[in-house]
């Protein structure tokens, strides 16, 4: 009875090393947030694998291997407002099999203006992760943002019969 009590708790204290891959690829998703709202360009790039590929939105930025995403990830830490926020909304990922995991991700980057107003652009992602050990690395990363929706019609002109 002694020894079953010792392996229940055993198992229960391995479950979190074994939660699966939606939870591996939440927790690099959140890892990522965490990392990026701390301004962390180091903790970011070990996020990657080291012949990663990363296409980001603004002008389509596109990086290849580490040395080149490190580069990526210092300009747009630069380039975001100070008071920016990324927030991880809900993600869909895909066992792949052999360590990977494709992701699909719903984010939003939120800030003030240069008018003082909140603004927040939701984006998505794309990505697929490699699972090597307990290491979970982007092997692309690829974020859009949508376009905004059409102007409303104006009313300056009298409706045609």
């Amino acid at each position: 009875m002694k020894n079953l009590g010792l392996i229940i708790l055993f198992l229960l204290a391995a479950v979190p090393a074994y939660a699966g891959p939606v939870a591996d690829a939440k927790a690099h998703s959140e890892a990522f947030a965490k990392a990026m709202n701390a301004r962390d360009a180091e903790a970011m790039l070990a996020l990657y694998a080291d012949d990663a590929h990363v296409i980001w939105p603004g002008q389509g930025e596109e990086a290849k291997g580490k040395a080149e995403i490190k580069k990526l990830i210092d300009n747009n830490l630069k380039a975001m407002p100070a008071d920016a926020k990324v927030i991880f909304k809900s993600q869909e990922a895909i066992v792949l099999g052999k360590g990977y995991i494709a992701a699909l991700g719903q984010w939003e980057q939120s800030f003030k203006g240069p008018d003082g107003k909140q603004q927040t652009i939701p984006f998505r992602t794309s990505e697929i992760i490699r699972k090597q050990g307990n290491t979970m690395l982007y092997v692309v990363d690829h974020a859009s943002v949508g376009l905004p929706p059409p102007p409303a019609p104006t009313s300056s002109s009298p409706p045609t019969q």
